[in-house]
């Protein structure tokens, strides 16, 4: 009821709205070319008014394919790290299958878990030990030589006494008579060769290796190369510093010599 009597209040202005769409869409309908003009004059405007909102929800379909490349290239990223981490280790493991089956000696490969590189005593820790047939003071060695030997040995894991070590001795030959001499290292990957003559050749560039006198290291294990010599009136023996030929600070993988 009171609906009926609101429209009846309000007559007038629903018939002047009533008559205001019939006569738009009669209008509309039209094919004249005066109605396609305002026609397109009313397209530009809801162009115009709307293209804010179109602006607007381009720019959040772009942040939102930003996001999804930013985190697709991060996934990209990571899986390629991978990768070449994998390349990495397959090279590796291919050069030491060469290497061991070439080497005369028998070698037991050893993968490097952990390394004390800084500090008075330098080793390595391997995961190869009692049950892998490791026993102490056995000789350590890379692809490029002599790393260490083992000091300490456990069920399945060993420490590596480091070449690079303060307290690591080991009998050397070198020299155009190889003659012998004892490594003593000094600092970083570096040590002095001592104990050789003044009156015998050596040279930058020689290659230093174990002697075999010791009852631990076979003889002519890669040990060093020599950079210097100098030559000291004051002291019958030759001042030659060599430099370690093993991958200290890089060591992934290591052998065993049993």
């Amino acid at each position: 009821m009171n609906a009926l009597r609101l429209l009846y209040l309000f007559r007038v202005h629903v018939l002047f709205f009533v008559a205001i769409i019939l006569s738009l869409v009669l209008y509309f309908s039209n094919e004249s070319n005066s109605v396609k003009s305002v026609q397109a004059d009313i397209a530009d405007i809801v162009s115009i008014v709307l293209s804010p909102k179109k602006w607007y929800q381009n720019i959040l379909n772009t942040k939102e394919k930003n996001e999804y490349l930013i985190q697709s290239v991060s996934q990209l990223r990571l899986l390629n790290s991978e990768l070449i981490h994998l390349k990495y280790e397959n090279d590796e493991f291919r050069k030491m299958l060469n290497f061991k089956e070439s080497s005369p000696l028998s070698l037991l490969g050893s993968t490097v878990v952990n390394n004390q590189l800084s500090g008075f005593i330098k080793t390595l820790t391997l995961n190869s030990g009692k049950n892998d047939g490791v026993l102490i003071n056995l000789p350590i060695i890379d692809m490029y030589g002599l790393v260490g030997k083992t000091i300490t040995v456990g069920d399945r894991a060993s420490l590596v006494q480091l070449i690079t070590d303060k307290n690591f001795r080991v009998s050397v030959k070198t020299g155009q008579n190889w003659n012998l001499g004892l490594f003593i290292p000094t600092h970083g990957k570096f040590g002095n060769i001592e104990g050789i003559p003044k009156s015998q050749k050596v040279e930058p560039g020689n290659l230093v290796i174990t002697s075999g006198i010791s009852k631990i290291y076979p003889k002519d294990i890669p040990v060093a190369r020599v950079v210097s010599v100098e030559v000291d009136l004051e002291r019958p023996f030759l001042q030659i510093v060599a430099e370690v030929k093993a991958d200290i600070y890089n060591s992934d993988y290591v052998f065993i010599i049993q």
